[in-house]
This record gives structure tokens, sequence and C-alpha cells, in this order.
């Protein structure tokens, strides 16, 4: 139940899948929130805090991600037309290219000052690459952009998902939500 299998995901891709989006959205929220807050605000500087630690906990859901998908097999796709498929697949690598651009972009923002980037206080994330004012604010762009690009390409994940369960009633949605079993295999 825990390793996916050509009839569906397991436990861990599930668990990997569902808790990025929770803290994609809420990272999204957060940061739509505080582009109004001022110096007088309590989450002026918590804000920012848990948004770039959570950022961080994305980033290293990804790479585990990435290795998760390496490492298990891809379940089979269910039958549709090919020009779905496609798309399927295009969306899932469109999310995967935002999101580390939004990551990517995020940390340079964060570190732009010569500061490593900090997960909780707890693992920092050095510095790699000081930026100018004018390409800091150009990461600034790309972050904002990018995330409101994800939301989009959720939007559209999320009604794929809902066609595949409502009109074409097939296994795709309960095969993100349930582990398959090994008597399943």
């Amino acid at each position: 139940m825990l390793k996916d299998s050509p009839q569906g995901y397991g436990a861990v891709a599930i668990a990997i899948h569902w808790i990025s989006a929770l803290l994609i959205l809420f990272l999204f929220g957060l940061g739509v929130y505080m582009v109004d807050l001022t110096y007088y605000d309590d989450w002026y500087h918590k804000g920012p805090e848990l948004h770039v630690s959570l950022g961080l906990v994305v980033l290293l859901l990804m790479l585990l991600r990435i290795v998760w998908r390496i490492i298990n097999p891809t379940p089979v796709d269910l039958p549709a037309k090919p020009v779905q498929q496609k798309a399927a697949k295009l969306v899932k690598l469109a999310l995967y290219l935002f999101i580390f651009v939004v990551i990517i972009s995020g940390y340079l923002i964060t570190t732009a000052e010569g500061q490593p980037a900090s997960m909780f206080n707890l693992i920092k994330f050095p510095v790699l690459v000081e930026l100018s004012a004018g390409n800091v604010d150009l990461a600034g762009e790309l972050h904002e952009y990018f995330a409101w690009g994800i939301i989009a390409l959720v939007v559209v994940h999320m009604l794929g998902a809902f066609m595949h369960h409502f009109v074409m009633r097939d296994k795709t949605l309960v095969r993100m939500l349930k582990p398959v079993k090994k008597s399943d295999v």
C-alpha cells in the first residue's frame, strides 16, 4: 500500500500529492495576504518567515516526489482519448515547471541580501547567487505571475479530475484518494 503499482498510487505518492497541494494553496493565500501588510501589522515579519519555511518544505516535497517517481512504477493511464492524455501530461508538466519557477524565484528573493534561506530556523539553505535590485524585482514578478499560473493550472487539473470522476466515470480521481491494495495488484 505504500508503493505505487501499475494499477494505482500508493500511500506515499498520495500523501506527497495532497500535502504539497495544501501547502501550495496555503502559500498562495498567505502570499496574497502579505502584499498589503504594513510594518505595524503582526504578520509583517511572521508571514514572510512562514512563507519561506513552507516554501522550502514544498521544495523538499517536490524533490522527494521526483525521486519517488523514479524508483516507483508510474500507474498505467486509464483509457482516454489521446488528446486528453496529452493534455493531462502537459498540465502536470506545467505544474511541476511552474512550482519550481516559484520556488527558485522565492529562494532568490529570500537570499538576495546575502542571508541564507531558513526553514523554521532548523535548516539553512545557503546563498548560491546574490541578485541586483533589478533582478530581485524580476524574480518577484516571476514569483507572482507563476504563482497565479499555478492556481490556473490547479483549476484545470481539478476540472480534469472531476471530469474523469463524474463524466467519464473512471477511477482516475479515486486512484489519488485511496492507495492501491496488494490484492488489487
